[in-house]
């Protein structure tokens, strides 16, 4: 791999990061309001309860509930997953010298695969994000819906995308596999063939 490849992955180093931060963002609130009481009030006297309107002081009393213990619950299992790819996902970008970069898009467009939901939420994200800025944001909001799956999941399959093919260098080697089949098929035909020819050359010597 040249120095121009592994440069062009440390750039895209950064994106991994930031789609990690968005997935943080989401884990923390979506635990932390399940940490919250529902007659939970603000500084002045703004509740938290069904149907509330969230204002910034109630996001910051969701980072405080939240317990890094409680995303460990198997609830979250699919998170893990999430989280694992952020981390191995930065480690092949970052480990240039030891990741070609064939395996290094293999990974990436893997992430489509392992998180189809995301393409089902990404129309529902910018819905979601004006609610935020918007005051509109509740606490059904977060727990009505598969909030993180519709915040990170969106950002992370897009994300990979974006690095997938952004890369340089090899392509998938979708031909050489091809390739493999092709002669691998060719092969079995061969020696299915072979027998077959044979065995009538036989009967036809020996009819008479």
């Amino acid at each position: 791999m040249n120095n121009n490849d592994a440069q062009l992955k440390r750039r895209l180093a950064p994106l991994v990061l930031a789609s990690f931060m968005v997935f943080a963002f989401a884990v923390v609130l979506r635990v932390g309001i399940d940490a919250t009481p529902y007659e939970t009030t603000d500084s002045v006297g703004r509740p938290m309860g069904f149907n509330d309107p969230l204002h910034a002081e109630h996001y910051l009393i969701m980072l405080r509930n939240f317990s890094p213990t409680e995303f460990l619950k198997l609830e979250y299992g699919y998170e893990w997953i999430l989280f694992a790819a952020h981390v191995i996902g930065a480690w092949i970008l970052l480990a240039s010298s030891r990741v070609s970069s064939r395996i290094c898009r293999w990974f990436f467009l893997a992430q489509a695969a392992l998180f189809p939901l995301g393409f089902v939420a990404l129309p529902f994200v910018p819905f979601l994000v004006a609610s935020f800025f918007t005051g509109r944001m509740d606490r059904e909001g977060f727990v009505d819906i598969p909030f993180i799956l519709a915040i990170a999941h969106p950002v992370w399959v897009v994300t990979s995308l974006v690095i997938a093919f952004g890369l340089r260098g090899t392509g998938l080697g979708l031909s050489r596999i091809w390739g493999a089949l092709t002669r691998a098929t060719g092969a079995r035909q061969s020696n299915t063939i072979g027998p077959a020819c044979l065995s009538q050359d036989v009967r036809r010597h020996h009819t008479p």
